[in-house]
């Protein structure tokens, strides 16, 4: 214990996990797919996305919102295509059903591509994309999310901040593992802040009036800015096209707010699943890609003492040592946790 902070092993959190979501109702498979996601997310470190938000997901499955075995439908069109009704379902659980389609898809035929229509918030993306990669696979992703953010040169909240991620495996070391929000922060780190009672850097957020605020709040309640300006307005609409558009499900503003419990949110994802190996030897692949690795790593750092790192270095290290020695929470989110669980 340090502080207000305690340390909890990865086994024990996510057995907490598990009996919180079984006492909401899940089976037992889907409960242990959940608690899987949300403390391998703990264990890289994105603590805006792990059991932080157990409360709340389980607030909207009490409110019958969100159903706690939903009725999934997989409808292949194709030896590499399928589209996914996710029944309303809890995010996480619809999720590792469509990438487990599409990882299938992509072993048997090279590629996999599975877009996810009528689910619900499903987390951070890194720790699907390291599914993949421990499958052997690269992973293109990405999901919708509620309405904050205005098209470029408008000012209504027409899209969401669609994060996307990119993974490949890499024998050499850690997978690559590209996790981002196309906003210049993510929603959640505003929030933190906010409950921390921190300032935010400016340039994040415009508040209600479309001025720049430091203050967390006021940017949640106003707009969000994109990164890059009009490149990451594109690139949002694009995951919108993949996820919401084919499958058949809500895009746009017309996904729901994962923070009310007064109706499913209508979250739309898609999965990209490559198999090197379809297209190069693997052992080409693992040899190549050691070397583009390395290739970047060998550029010297402005800091004498700092280090060039890829993405996903610095989670898959935080991984590891978690795993050793437990993952900090605060005292009073374990508490929580446990409380949820039954305890």
């Amino acid at each position: 214990m340090d502080g207000d902070r305690v340390t909890i092993s990865a086994e024990d959190l996510k057995a907490l996990a598990i009996r919180a979501f079984v006492r909401a109702g899940f089976g037992q498979h889907d409960a242990d797919t959940t608690a899987e996601i949300l403390i391998t997310t703990d264990l890289m470190g994105i603590s805006t996305h792990g059991v932080h938000r157990l409360d709340q997901y389980l607030k909207r499955i009490d409110a019958g919102v969100v159903p706690a075995q939903p009725d999934i439908k997989v409808i292949d069109k194709a030896a590499s295509i399928a589209v996914v009704d996710g029944g309303g379902g809890q995010g996480q659980v619809v999720g590792a059903r469509a990438l487990e389609t599409a990882i299938v898809k992509a072993i048997k035929s090279g590629i996999g591509f599975v877009s996810v229509g009528n689910s619900n918030h499903f987390g951070a993306m890194a720790p699907y994309g390291f599914a993949a990669t421990v499958a052997g696979l690269i992973l293109v992703s990405g999901t919708t999310a509620s309405p904050s953010m205005m098209p470029f040169g408008g000012r209504d909240l027409r899209l969401g901040n669609n994060p996307i991620g990119f993974a490949a495996p890499n024998k050499s070391g850690a997978p690559f593992l590209l996790d981002m929000a196309l906003s210049v922060a993510a929603r959640g780190k505003m929030r933190k802040l906010r409950d921390t009672g921190e300032a935010m850097p400016l340039g994040w957020a415009l508040d209600a009036d479309g001025q720049p605020t430091t203050n967390p709040q006021a940017g949640l309640d106003g707009f969000i800015q994109f990164i890059g300006g009009h490149k990451g307005y594109g690139m949002a609409l694009a995951v919108d096209i993949l996820s919401g558009v084919l499958s058949g499900g809500r895009f746009l503003d017309d996904v729901g707010d994962m923070w009310a419990e007064k109706e499913p949110q209508g979250v739309s994802h898609f999965f990209l699943a490559i198999n090197p190996a379809a297209i190069l030897e693997r052992e080409e692949y693992d040899a190549r890609m050691a070397a583009f690795c390395a290739k970047v790593k060998s550029s010297a750092p402005f800091d004498a003492a700092g280090e060039v790192l890829l993405p996903g270095e610095i989670e898959y290290r935080t991984m590891e040592a978690r795993r050793l020695d437990g993952i900090p929470l605060t005292a009073e989110l374990l508490q929580s946790v446990r409380t949820l669980a039954g305890d």
